[in-house]
């Protein structure tokens, strides 16, 4: 096992142990933010026939007919299509995203005619081409809609229904459980009593778990239990989810069980320890195809921890670059505090006057729950770095909840 190594190590480590989870088909119904599994080629040309983009009159132009005057041969109402074609000098009615009869050169938009004595005179230029839709002109047959990896969009899902396209293919969700340690944990709903706290880790991880496309299994405590049962409870997790995220007794104090009841389940700890603050704290560890990454109980601490390493993990398994996207941001405020260990501070990042920005939020000890309330960066500024200042650039990672016009 390695002890206190660097933030890209233990990242590696982690990915190095996953194995992207297999597919299973879904209706498009369920199937938005899911990640294709597999390269999706469209079924055939789209739009499958030349039509019409607006409500108008196909003319057939040429051959020396009166480009102003046209024969009205018939009238296409929705859902018609033409059993006959267009010969030079005639019109026919279309209506928009409908089939426009052979022989047409172009559409001359309604607005823009005029009906009289059954023909259509045209108040403006035609153009060849005019208003008229190719076949295959959004998709040819065979083209790559969306290659494996990608995130099902509504509009990519809605191409897919052009399709009728009835199941599509995806990785499966990751089942993640988490396990809050310490005596002096209780569930959120139970009133504390005196020394103990409640636990809002255990639910804050599992509103993270879901915003990264993960499906939670299970959130609970262990209170006062013995290692080995610390143990059962652990292996129960395990049996029922792909990770198990603890949070809590990861350092290396007298009561810190994190290590320890890890060890107990015959699991294999990776690391223990990274050269960062907050969430020096962590330490990750895999049991046959299962993963276990050990978070922080300090509230800031646990929340970089979670998205520095279980982010890129439930990345991973649902077949996506686990790398996190990186920025360069101007300050919008000051940061006093300098030196020490890599920094990762919470933030919000925007983008405005052509440029991402970011200001620091408050209250960014470890143990605050305030900075987590409102944040969607994290700034990492390097080790020995001294005090930021206003209008400085600096590196930040952006998060799933990024909205960069919220400013």
């Amino acid at each position: 096992m390695l002890t206190n190594i660097l933030l890209e190590e233990a990242r590696e480590l982690l990915v190095n142990n996953i194995i992207a989870l297999p597919g299973r088909s879904i209706s498009p119904e369920t199937a938005l933010g899911r990640v294709c599994c597999q390269d999706i080629h469209a079924l055939h040309d789209l739009p499958p026939f030349l039509q019409s983009a607006v409500d108008g009159y196909a003319v057939s132009t040429g051959n020396g007919a009166d480009d102003k005057h046209y024969l009205l041969k018939e009238s296409l109402r929705p859902g018609d299509y033409p059993g006959f074609s267009l010969k030079p000098g005639q019109a026919a009615g279309v209506v928009t995203g409908g089939p426009v009869p052979s022989g047409a050169r172009a559409v001359i938009a309604q607005e823009f005619t005029e009906l009289k004595g059954g023909y259509v005179t045209c108040l403006s230029k035609v153009n060849q081409g005019d208003n008229l839709k190719q076949p295959g002109e959004d998709f040819h047959s065979g083209d790559i809609m969306a290659k494996r990896g990608t995130i099902l969009s509504p509009g990519l899902i809605g191409a897919l229904a052009a399709y009728g396209v009835s199941q599509i293919k995806v990785f499966q969700r990751p089942k993640v459980a988490v396990l809050s340690l310490g005596r002096e944990i209780v569930p959120y709903h139970q009133v504390p009593a005196p020394g103990q706290t409640r636990d809002s880790n255990g639910i804050f991880l599992a509103a993270l778990v879901e915003q990264d496309g993960a499906e939670v299994t299970a959130v609970e405590t262990v209170g006062d239990m013995e290692p080995v049962q610390v143990k059962y409870r652990l292996e129960k997790l395990l049996r029922q989810a792909d990770v198990v995220l603890t949070t809590g007794g990861a350092a290396s104090g007298v009561c810190d069980q994190a290590l320890n009841a890890i060890r107990l389940t015959g699991a294999r700890p990776l690391f223990w320890g990274i050269k960062i603050k907050p969430g020096s704290h962590s330490g990750a560890a895999v049991l046959k195809s299962k993963l276990i990454i050990a978070l922080s109980g300090n509230p800031a601490a646990c929340a970089t921890g979670y998205h520095l390493l279980a982010t890129p993990s439930l990345r991973a398994l649902q077949g996506l670059n686990p790398e996190p996207v990186r920025l360069v941001a101007v300050c919008k405020n000051t940061l006093l505090k300098k030196g020490g260990p890599r920094r990762f501070v919470r933030g919000n990042a925007f983008w405005h006057q052509n440029k991402w920005q970011v200001s620091f939020g408050p209250g960014q000890k470890s143990s605050m729950l305030r900075s987590l309330i409102n944040y969607n960066a994290l700034i990492d500024l390097p080790a020995g770095h001294p005090p930021v200042e206003e209008r400085q650039e600096v590196s930040i990672i952006l998060l799933p909840s990024c909205n960069p016009w919220d400013y």
